[in-house]
Parts: structure tokens; sequence; C-alpha cells
């Protein structure tokens, strides 16, 4: 009864917090372009790319440096992880993104927390140099390259309820011209439940000041007026915003415990201390709706089967608001799909499978591991977004 009441308690709170934070928030088309560090928004992650972005209540581990910071607090030790995402197949641009984290939690005896580091970075391929006197190119390539360095923190601060927050140094560059500027995320995680299997999840991100380009590419050489010689003359860029967003998620997994446990009542099972960890087959249920300040709103559905801990499945679905009187034609879908922001078309798909490299407590998930991911996302033109992870958990 204690938890149900704190269930309440929590979720009015969310309610409250989602219709202050939401109108400010709120996705406006009119507003599309005028931010900037659109990377920021991509999940590089194979993971929770899976269930399209609907785990912000879920996810766990490592992954949750982008998804939601709160979730680092299940790292029982040390993570590494490294993620490969071949974006846009067949747009011939050869863009790839690569990212990188490792975890560690902090403590034996007393839990002080878990402290990550993160590395993202796009790559775009090499791009021919073009110029007003030479439309056909010839004088070689360039390569824009997106980064970023993030710094994530997470502490449990007990048995309920998770919190965490990140500083991202984001940089953008060509050879000759630079943007860089920081963003802060923030995120908390509920959990309740008998077998602590109904989680709320909430993420503020990329939260920062404005950045503005400035490098040798911005300077021309120019005749002032009255002026008898050439000058340098440096031209100021326009400020751009961060594309901050507000995430809300919940999720629930049902759990079916088989082995020595097939025989235990509901209250047995909960007297025992039983979790996801300990369930012979789980299906996890998650949804997540997205505020986006410079793009539309994105409400995320996601449906993940897990067998043991050795083994897991996961789908999702992403539903872009293109907004009331935007579908007017016959053809509803192709109509979503010419208002739509996004390349995404919707679906996703994704598989983990786990190998153990210690005997013991395998099916809790205790003891180094491999992860080996994979996702794929479908996408309005090309072939979509393939995604392949591997983890090491020690």
């Amino acid at each position: 009864m204690k938890n149900l009441y704190k269930s309440l308690i929590i979720c009015t709170v969310v309610a409250l917090l989602s219709a202050i934070a939401i109108p400010a928030f709120a996705g406006n088309r009119d507003r599309s372009g005028q931010a900037g560090a659109s990377h920021l928004l991509i999940d590089p992650w194979a993971r929770t790319s899976g269930m399209a972005g609907a785990g912000v209540a879920e996810v766990r581990g490592l992954e949750s440096v982008f998804s939601n910071v709160a979730g680092l607090t299940s790292v029982r030790k040390t993570e590494l992880a490294f993620n490969r995402t071949q974006y846009l197949v067949g747009s011939n641009c050869g863009i790839a993104l690569n990212s990188m984290a490792i975890a560690q939690h902090l403590g034996k005896e007393k839990d002080f927390g878990v402290i990550s580091l993160s590395f993202f970075s796009q790559n775009f391929g090499d791009i021919p140099i073009t110029t007003n006197d030479q439309p056909e190119g010839g004088l070689g390539t360039f390569s824009p390259t997106l980064t970023y360095i993030g710094l994530h923190y997470a502490k449990s601060f007990n048995n309920f309820i998770k919190g965490g927050v990140s500083i991202k140094i984001i940089n953008e560059r060509i050879s000759d011209s630079k943007a860089t500027g920081f963003a802060i995320d923030a995120g908390v995680q509920y959990v309740t439940g008998k077998f602590e299997n109904f989680k709320i999840g909430v993420t503020l991100k990329n939260i920062g000041l404005p950045m503005h380009y400035s490098g040798d590419g911005l300077s021309v050489r120019a005749q002032l007026t009255n002026q008898e010689f050439e000058q340098t003359v440096d031209m100021r860029s326009a400020e751009f915003e961060m594309p901050s967003l507000l995430s809300i998620g919940v999720s629930y997994d049902l759990l079916f415990f088989g082995g020595e446990y097939a025989e235990y009542s509901k209250e047995d099972l909960a007297a025992e201390g039983l979790t996801r960890d300990d369930a012979e087959h789980r299906l996890t249920f998650a949804g997540t709706f997205t505020a986006n300040s410079y793009t539309r709103d994105v409400f995320s559905v996601g449906l993940e089967y897990g067998f043991r801990n050795i083994f897991m499945i996961r789908a999702g679905y992403g539903f872009e608001n293109i907004g009331k009187g935007a579908v007017s034609n016959a053809n509803e879908t192709a109509a979503i799909l010419l208002n739509s922001d996004s390349f995404f078309s919707g679906p996703a798909v994704g598989a983990t499978a786990v190998i153990p490299l210690t005997k013991e407590r395998v099916k809790k998930a205790i003891g180094s591991r491999i992860y080996i991911d994979y996702a794929y996302r479908f996408t309005n033109h090309w072939r979509g977004n393939h995604y392949i992870g591997l983890k090491i958990a020690l």
C-alpha cells in the first residue's frame, strides 16, 4: 500500500511537470531549422534504437547516457561499449556514426553512484569542394565532423528513485570553420511494483547556451570604400540554439518465473525479493512522449522479450505528431510522410545476444558478460539505418 501511494504521488508530480514544461517545449514546425547541433538528437546505441527510443523509463546500463542518464545506476561494476551505425544506407554520402562509452560504479561497501565518459562522432565522407568559378569541383574534398564528449553521473537515492546529470562538450567543424558549445542533460527514474517492474522516467536534454561559427572560412579579402588596397574582413555568423527536449516515459515488465520458482505464489516470489533479472521469460512494454523545442513531438512505443538474461528481441514504433489538418488527402500514409519533419518511417527492430564469461549466477546477470547488439530503423528514403554494438560488462 505504501508503494502504491508513492506511485500515485510520483505520477501526480510527473503530470504537473508535464503540464508546466510541455507547452514550453512543444514541437512547432514554424521553428524547425532554427536550432543547430542536431546530431545531439541522434540515438547512436543499438539497444535503445531497436525500441525506437521508447525506453526512457526502462533503459538500463551504459546506453542510458543518451536516453535517460538515470539508468546508469544499474551498472554494477564496470561497463565498456562501442557502437557503429551505418546511417541512411544507399544515400551515397558514406555517413557513419561511432559512439564509445565507459562507466564505473563508485564504492564497494557504500554506493557513491556511477560515473561515465562517452564520445560521439558523425562523419560524412569526402565531399567535393566547389566554388562559383568551379561548380563542378576538382579542387579536392572536405569532410565535416560533428562530435561531442559527455561526462555523466547517476545515483540511486533509495530503492525507488534514481537520478543523473550529464555535461556535454559539442564541436562541429570543417577545415576552416568550427563551432563549440556545451549542453546539460538531467534525468530521473522511479521504480515500484512487487518485482520492481513498473517504472516512470523523465529526462530534460540539451539545455545550453547558443553556439556560433568562427574561423578563416568566414573571412574574405575585400577592398573597402576609399581604400586602394585589400583587407581581410571577418563576417559574423548568426547564433543558433540547442535542440532542447523533454521526454516522459513509462514501462511495465510482465514476468514469468520458472525453474526453482515455478511453484511459488506471487506473494512468495515477492518475499524472495525477485526482480526482472530472476525471470525465466520477460515482456517489457514501454511508451515515451518526447516534446521537442524545434521539431514536432514524437510518441514512441516499444516491446521487448527477454529469455533469462542471455537473449533479447525488441521492436518499436515512433509516431510523429503532425498536427490537425496536416493530413487532408485520400492517401493518409503518403500525407503523413509528406508532412513529416523526420525521415524515419516509424518501425524499428533489434536483438541482443549475451555471452556469459562466468558460470555463477548467469541468470541473474551477475558476473562478466559480453553483449552483442543489433538494430535496424526503417526510413522513408534510402535503405534505413543499421546499428551494431558490442558491450563488455565486468
